[in-house]
């Protein structure tokens, strides 16, 4: 009764305290491009404003049907992706402590250990960054321990549920894609080794078969719906080239002076970093190699995951990897019980890994920070204003605007009902004969960074400075101006 009571705990703890981040974050206008494109994407799809098959071809398939099915339960404007993320993350520390307390720790000193990993700063940054960043969390966990379950008994729950994990890591974010990808010549390593005697191409094609049998019915089905097959190769909003510039002016030249081998080393300093609690397990753990090798699989994997994304540059940045310390943490804290029982020393390892994860965190993630300065300075102007835009067409019906370009406008509003976005046939129309016959539009300063993107600004250049021949002003702020259509108002 005492260990549900602490495991509940530990879990409405962690549910409380990223989604009061993650409101903190909105009201302060940085939350992150990408999760705010989910969001808004399956605010859009609950909505029924997006075709079914965008929907099936969606990618990360995972966090956004996600997203979308939560929404669905949720009331209209209901922060579906920050409250899935804080989900995620609750659940993530009740499975911790859970597994700390079979490796032999006291209830309070497993409950500490779990909330210090489970809010680890690169959790929490991952948190900020929606449900695809959490989801390939908690599928990092999962393959961690089937290494070491491969590694102890090698039978079929522990074949599928490395399969399981290597899927559930591709469809939830593109470096989930890229670190299914490495992980698959670093697994006859985890297998026991009288498995592989005979033959490992075949342990390894079971291991795999499920994965790639996915993807390519993914491809598939993207390719016969609208959609793109090949979107796990599509870098997310926070570009490579940007991470580059603030990995450069931190690292300088790097150390190899090849920017993929920079970058593995940059996670490998973060991973040394932000576990020093598994760098000591693995120390303790030396001589038992069944212990180790599982362990050093994975770090191995999430460094080969870094370097090929940075050398093809087509999975983005390889930031969100930063939160493979604490996971790295927590599997080896599970598997070592003698470790688990020196409490004290456990607690001041796991303490010093969060303040090495801020340090990591600061070195090799610029966009974080940026965001934390906008935060201080008083937010996004441009993400608050365009809310507030959202906000002021809550009530209207048939508003053409550009919302992929503009995610924070169906934020705003709260409602993909009554939007004429680019997946609507009005939208097409408008921009392939140049004429407008909505009953609102919404447009952007062309002069702003939304507005130098928007397709409506690209057509009618003039829009928003002189409006349209039967348009009245109805909304504006410094970045948005919405127009209401009198003619067909009147007729």
């Amino acid at each position: 009764m005492t260990q549900n009571l602490a495991s509940a705990s530990v879990a409405t703890l962690a549910f409380v305290v990223v989604l009061s981040l993650a409101a903190i974050a909105t009201r302060a206008g940085v939350v992150p491009g990408d999760a705010m494109r989910l969001w808004a994407g399956a605010i859009l799809a609950g909505g029924g404003g997006v075709p079914i098959g965008r929907i099936v071809a969606a990618y990360p398939t995972l966090p956004f049907l996600a997203t979308t099915v939560l929404s669905l339960m949720l009331p209209d404007g209901a922060p579906a992706s920050a409250i899935l993320a804080a989900m995620l993350v609750g659940f993530i520390a009740w499975l911790w402590f859970i597994s700390f307390r079979r490796a032999g720790m006291a209830a309070l000193a497993a409950l500490v250990a779990a909330l210090l990993l489970a809010l680890h700063p690169a959790i929490l940054r991952a948190a900020l960054d929606g449900p695809a960043d959490m989801l390939l969390v908690l599928f990092l966990f999962v393959l961690a321990f089937a290494l070491y379950q491969l590694r102890a008994r090698a039978a079929t729950p522990d074949v599928m549920a490395a399969g399981f994990a290597l899927l559930g890591l591709a469809f939830s974010h593109p470096l989930g894609a890229a670190v299914a990808f490495t992980a698959t010549p670093f697994l006859v390593f985890a297998v026991r080794p009288a498995l592989i005697a005979n033959s490992a191409i075949n342990v390894v094609l079971a291991l795999v078969f499920p994965t790639a049998f996915a993807i390519g019915a993914f491809a598939y089905v993207s390719w016969i719906f609208p959609g793109a097959g090949w979107t796990f190769f599509a870098a997310p909003a926070e570009s490579l080239a940007i991470w580059s510039v603030g990995f450069a002016h931190f690292f300088g030249d790097g150390v190899a002076g090849v920017a993929s081998l920079d970058a593995g080393l940059a996670i490998l300093l973060v991973l040394a970093l932000g576990a020093p609690l598994a760098a000591f397990g693995l120390f303790a753990m030396r001589h038992r190699r069944p212990l180790v090798v599982p362990a050093l699989v994975f770090v191995a994997t999430i460094i080969a995951a870094a370097s090929m994304t940075v050398a093809t540059g087509l999975l983005g940045d390889p930031t969100a990897l930063v939160a493979a310390a604490p996971v790295l943490a927590a599997i080896v804290l599970s598997r070592a019980p003698r470790l688990a029982k020196r409490r004290g020393f456990v607690l001041a390892l796991a303490a010093l890994g969060w303040l090495g994860g801020a340090a990591g965190l600061v070195a090799i993630d610029s966009a974080t920070a940026t965001q934390l300065r906008i935060a201080l300075s008083g937010g996004d102007r441009e993400r608050n204003e365009t809310l507030a835009a959202g906000a002021a067409t809550s009530e209207r019906n048939g508003v053409l605007v550009d919302a992929e370009n503009a995610p924070a406008i169906v934020i705003g509003r709260g409602d993909g009902r009554g939007l004429f976005d680019p997946s609507r046939e009005e939208f097409a129309l408008a921009l392939l004969f140049q004429h407008l016959a909505a009953p609102f539009v919404a447009v952007p300063d062309p002069l702003s960074e939304i507005g130098a993107a928007d397709r409506l600004n690209r057509a009618f250049p003039d829009l928003f400075r002189l409006g349209a021949p039967g348009y009245r002003l109805i909304y504006h702020n410094s970045t948005w101006k919405v127009f209401e259509n009198n003619v067909e108002k009147t007729s």
